[in-house]
């Protein structure tokens, strides 16, 4: 397979990264995450789990809300909530899914990998 050149100057097997676009996609990352905040900063607590938990179970066995007819095993914000709390504990806002299907979502919705 050719060789093509990466901006930076160096020549890189064709379907493969520069070692400085990978730097660029991880700093990237970085700087998403750290403005993100953790899990618990953006109300991903132990409330949370107990209260997605029981949402999930007062649905029977709820099936993904894709309609890929997995079992939901998590719940979905319909709407992200980005911070917004009231939002984020509106259980109307809430959706079963499933983890594949969520991950899918969200990517497709708001980039994915620090995009």
């Amino acid at each position: 397979m050719p060789n093509v050149i990466c901006p930076c100057g160096f020549s890189v097997p064709k379907g493969t990264k520069c070692d400085c676009r990978l730097k660029q996609a991880k700093a990237r990352q970085a700087a998403n995450d750290k403005g993100r905040g953790s899990a618990s900063e953006r109300g991903y607590t132990a409330e949370w789990q107990r209260e997605s938990k029981a949402f999930l179970l007062a649905l029977g066995a709820p099936l993904c809300a894709c309609g890929c007819g997995r079992p939901a095993n998590m719940v979905d914000h319909i709407k992200a909530p980005k911070g917004d709390m009231i939002l984020f504990w509106d259980r109307t806002n809430w959706q079963p899914f499933a983890r594949g299907c969520n991950s899918r979502k969200n990517i497709k919705a708001e980039g994915g990998f620090g995009r």
